[in-house]
C-alpha cells in the first residue's frame, strides 16, 4: 500500500508538473539577420514572439546597448493590430518600448511584433546584448479578464566584427496602407464632450509613417494621431484620412458630411431659381403675344 501511495503521489507530482511547464509560457525573443554583426553597413533584428495560450494585449521595454545605434523601426507585418504606444527609442534611458493590442487574440509560433534596423556605433571589435525589462515587460490572456500569462524573456549576445559588411535586406513596398474606417465619436472624458475622430491601419510592407486628416478639402490637411480632435465641430463637411506608409504609398477615406446644411436652406435658393423661371417665362409670353399681334 505505501508503495502504491508513493507512486500516486509521483504520478500526481508529474501531472502538476506537465500543467505548470515553461512550454505554455508565451517567449519573446530576438531574432538578428546575422549571428556576427559587423560593422559596415546597417542590420537588422526582429522581435518575435511565441504563445502557447492566445494571448490579446503585449506590453515590452526593450534596452538598447551603447555599441549600438538604431535608426529605423517597422511594424509593417507586426501582429499588433492596434497601438497603445507606437515604438518609440530614448536616447538618454537606451530603452526603446511599445505596447499595443491584438483584436482577435493570437495563438502560435514565431509571430513578429517588430524589426529593428541598427547600425554599430564604433568600427571596433567587441559584443552587444540586447535585453528585455523583466519589470515592465507583460503579455496578458485573451480573457474577459485579460489575466497576465506567464513570460519567458530571451537575451541576445551580437558578437561584432571589425571591418565585416552586413547583407542589406531590402523590402520593396509599392502597395497602399490597408482599407479601414474611421470612426466620428464624442465622450465627456475625452476633449470636453468635443467631436473626434478615431482610426487606425496596418501597413504589411515598411509600416505606417504618418497621418493626415483633411476637413472640407484634400489640401487642407494636419498631421493627426488617434483620437483627433475635429476642428469642424458642425460635421457639414467632408473629412479624408490619409494614411501615408514609410515609402509615401497613400491609403486616403472619406467620410461624408454627418450633418448637412438645413433644408430650408435649400428650399429657399430652389425658391430663388423657380421664380426666376416663371418670370423669365412670363416675359417670353408677353413678347410673343405683342409680336405675333
Amino acid at each position: 500500500m505505501a508503495k502504491i501511495s508513493k507512486f500516486k503521489i509521483i504520478l500526481a507530482a508529474c501531472f502538476l508538473l506537465m500543467v505548470a511547464s515553461p512550454a505554455e509560457a508565451a517567449r519573446l525573443y530576438f531574432e538578428p539577420q546575422e549571428q556576427v554583426i559587423g560593422t559596415e553597413k546597417d542590420f537588422s533584428v526582429v522581435v518575435n514572439i511565441d504563445a502557447g495560450k492566445s494571448i490579446n494585449a503585449i506590453q515590452a521595454v526593450l534596452y538598447i546597448p551603447q555599441e549600438l545605434v538604431p535608426i529605423d523601426i517597422s511594424e509593417g507585418n507586426s501582429i499588433i493590430n492596434f497601438w497603445v504606444e507606437k515604438p518609440n527609442f530614448d536616447e538618454a534611458t537606451r530603452l526603446l518600448t511599445f505596447s499595443g493590442i491584438i483584436p482577435g487574440g493570437f495563438q502560435g509560433e514565431k509571430a513578429p511584433l517588430l524589426i529593428v534596423k541598427f547600425k554599430t556605433a564604433k568600427e571596433q571589435e567587441g559584443k552587444a546584448i540586447l535585453v528585455f525589462n523583466k519589470e515592465k515587460t507583460k503579455v496578458y490572456l485573451h480573457t474577459p479578464e485579460g489575466l497576465e500569462d506567464s513570460l519567458k524573456l530571451e537575451s541576445l549576445t551580437l558578437p561584432i566584427a571589425r571591418g565585416k559588411e552586413n547583407i542589406g535586406v531590402e523590402i520593396i513596398d509599392n502597395d497602399p496602407p490597408e482599407d479601414f474606417r474611421p470612426e466620428i465619436s464624442r465622450d465627456r472624458n475625452i476633449f470636453e464632450n468635443r467631436w473626434f475622430l478615431v482610426f487606425a491601419t496596418q501597413d504589411k510592407g515598411l509600416g505606417i509613417a504618418r497621418y493626415e486628416v483633411c476637413e472640407g478639402s484634400k489640401r487642407k490637411c494636419a498631421l493627426a494621431e488617434s483620437p483627433y480632435l475635429l476642428q469642424n465641430q458642425k460635421l457639414n463637411k467632408n473629412i479624408f484620412v490619409k494614411a501615408i506608409d514609410k515609402n509615401g504609398n497613400e491609403r486616403i477615406v472619406m467620410l461624408p458630411p454627418q450633418n448637412v446644411l438645413p433644408q430650408y436652406k435649400n428650399y429657399w435658393f430652389i425658391g430663388i431659381i423657380i421664380a426666376s423661371i416663371i418670370f423669365a417665362s412670363r416675359r417670353v409670353r408677353i413678347l410673343w403675344l405683342k409680336f405675333i399681334k
